[in-house]
């Protein structure tokens, strides 16, 4: 496999997930909410170039829960997250995706369900001549994160789930070369919600698909205007 993509999921379990959103939403929803961003995701993900497409997930054990939600979107492949923090569970599947015979990585996570599967494949279209791409969020992170084969330092010091993420990633590159996606934006508190429905509305009246499953969760939810 030349090329690999890989999505973070996490298992969507009540009060396990979207914790910030039960300002507004009970943990089964939030929960809910959290199932269709990740099918939204997944779709995206199904729909990439990518010659390997890949489910890292967590806990140990939510494989089978995840395979059952995913499979009628596609096939995936399915691998456990690795143990530490959120740079060191990233570095692991890079270097384990590197080790399968991947020349090109891409990560994301799964809370962007709007975002266009084009956006993936450019991400690794980037690495055919940049070492690292990133796709910059609205919230200081990023929505994906890639790189080629070698060595690299870029997720090493950060301060994860902090508006810094972007900017000390960008300081560790070094003389690294760096391909970059357009911003797009993350779905973690009530207002980003809000703002996903009016966006996902719009993208619908447009003719898109892109968000189907999230659209049809926020119709039946309140959340503050964005």
């Amino acid at each position: 496999m030349s090329t690999c993509a890989v999505l973070f999921a996490k298992k969507p379990a009540p009060g396990a997930v979207k914790t910030r959103l039960q300002s507004h939403l009970s943990a089964h929803d939030a929960a809910r909410l959290y199932e269709a961003l990740l099918l939204d995701c997944a779709t995206a993900l199904h729909a990439t170039q990518a010659a390997a497409k890949v489910v890292a997930f967590t806990p140990a054990y939510a494989e089978d829960a995840l395979r059952t939600l995913l499979t009628p979107i596609g096939t995936f492949e399915y691998v456990p997250q690795p143990e530490g923090d959120l740079g060191q569970r990233m570095e692991g599947l890079m270097q384990w995706a590197f080790a399968r015979g991947a020349e090109r990585v891409v990560l994301v996570g799964s809370d962007s369900p709007s975002l266009p599967a084009a956006y993936i494949d450019e991400g690794l279209v980037l690495l055919r001549e940049k070492e690292v791409v990133l796709g910059p969020s609205t919230d200081g992170g990023y929505y994906l994160v890639g790189r080629r084969k070698g060595e690299s330092r870029i997720f090493q010091d950060v301060a994860w789930s902090t508006g810094m993420v972007l900017e000390q990633t960008l300081a560790r590159l070094g003389t690294q070369t760096l391909g970059l996606l357009p911003p797009w934006y993350d779905v973690d508190t009530p207002a980003e919600a809000g703002f996903l429905k009016v966006h996902l509305e719009a993208l619908a009246r447009a003719g898109s698909t892109q968000g189907r499953h999230s659209l049809a969760v926020l119709r039946d939810l309140a959340l503050p205007l964005p």
